[in-house]
């Protein structure tokens, strides 16, 4: 596609939704890339993007420009599946990477070097990080159905072993940190059911199978996406999912009922039109239009394609638990994974994503690529 009509199908929203594309890379190798994030990993003030490849590299982009950067190579072997994190690992004020059962430390050097925690945790999907114990520290938190949903806690020598707590049995996907229950401890949600957080110190694990939401169907049950927020002003987190590894996918907004995680109310995001969609394998909560209350955000895979070519979709935040779909990228690119950060510093919110396979129709000539879209609000 010729750079201005490309341009031009960037602009379909209403003018508070209004976003620029722009590619990081238009040839990554291969397929298989996850382990996305956005952060300062040269510490000059803006946000660089990383991405990890099934069992192979790892590349960090540095950010020179809304359609410059630089690849860098952070790490090589990667353990991982689709779950990584950046985070400072060894608490020397620099950002290192988590990736499966092995962390990349920050260094001179490129790739930074790889340190294994846990040999055996590979094929990772699922990998956030919170303080699940109360000790003021980062503990990682890792799922798939190849293994189970668990965390580590760091420990002062990061080098060796992590010690391992289980939580309880794994899905695909959907794990996210949170406190459901409004008792002042981090519970996690596991697409359709949610452990509470027992003893406050993540030895004692609760499952609260009540979440009405997800596809029980093979060959990925209960695959989600989750995030929470306090969407409906009642001073409790509710919950907002996507089902993210098939065709024709669901988005919906899960409002906590009692407070406490013991009944929940679905109101699904309803789409502009009938067209089937994409698999909706991203999803974000962010105020991208700067009225001051959430936004979702999601877009649909190139890989799990759907009737249209692939799109970028952020439902308004109307107030009173009402969205509004807005389309903020239909120019024949699809994404995975995406990450929001203010990228350039300008005070807004902007998104960068990456394919995990791409179409052979889309706009970079087949080819996987990273993009940047530049929200072009301030």
């Amino acid at each position: 596609m010729h750079r201005t009509a490309l341009l031009a199908a960037l602009c379909l929203a209403p003018a508070e939704m209004r976003f620029r594309h722009h590619f990081i890379d238009r040839d990554l190798p291969g397929t298989g890339w996850g382990q996305t994030a956005l952060v300062d990993v040269d510490g000059d003030k803006d946000l660089d993007f990383i991405t990890g490849r099934r069992s192979g590299d790892i590349f960090w982009f540095e950010f020179r420009g809304a359609g410059e950067w630089r690849r860098r190579h952070l790490g090589k072997d990667s353990p991982s599946d689709v779950g990584g994190a950046a985070l400072d690992v060894d608490r020397d004020g620099k950002v290192d990477f988590v990736a499966g059962g092995a962390w990349y430390r920050h260094g001179p050097e490129e790739p930074w070097t790889r340190h294994v925690f846990d040999p055996d945790l590979k094929a990772v999907h699922d990998l956030a990080t919170a303080d699940l114990d109360g000790d003021g520290r980062t503990d990682v938190i890792t799922m798939s159905d190849r293994n189970n949903l668990r965390w580590y806690s760091i420990p002062a020598d990061p080098t060796g072993p992590w010690a391992r707590r289980d939580i309880g049995p794994g899905v695909h996907a959907g794990a996210w940190p949170a406190d459901l229950d409004g008792d002042g401890d981090l519970d996690v949600v596991r697409s359709n059911a949610w452990f509470e957080n027992a003893d406050g110190k993540g030895l004692k694990w609760v499952e609260r199978a009540n979440i009405p939401f997800g596809n029980p169907n093979n060959p990925f049950p209960y695959a989600t996406r989750a995030r929470t927020w306090d969407l409906d002003g009642d001073r409790d987190l509710d919950l907002v999912m996507t089902t993210n590894e098939i065709r024709n996918p669901k988005i919906a907004w899960i409002e906590n009922a009692d407070g406490k995680g013991g009944a929940w109310t679905l109101h699904e995001l309803k789409p502009g039109d009938p067209a089937v969609r994409g698999a909706y394998h991203s999803l974000a909560l962010a105020d991208f239009d700067g009225d001051g209350d959430p936004d979702v955000f999601t877009c649909e895979m190139e890989g799990i394609a759907g009737e249209k070519p692939p799109r970028w979709f952020v439902w308004e935040n109307l107030g009173d638990g009402r969205f509004e779909e807005r389309v903020v990228l239909d120019a024949k690119l699809g994404g995975h994974e995406a990450v929001v950060g203010d990228v350039d510093g300008d005070g807004d919110l902007d998104v960068c994503a990456k394919l995990w396979s791409p179409r052979k129709d889309n706009a970079n000539g087949g080819r996987l690529h990273a993009v940047f879209l530049e929200n072009l609000r301030r």
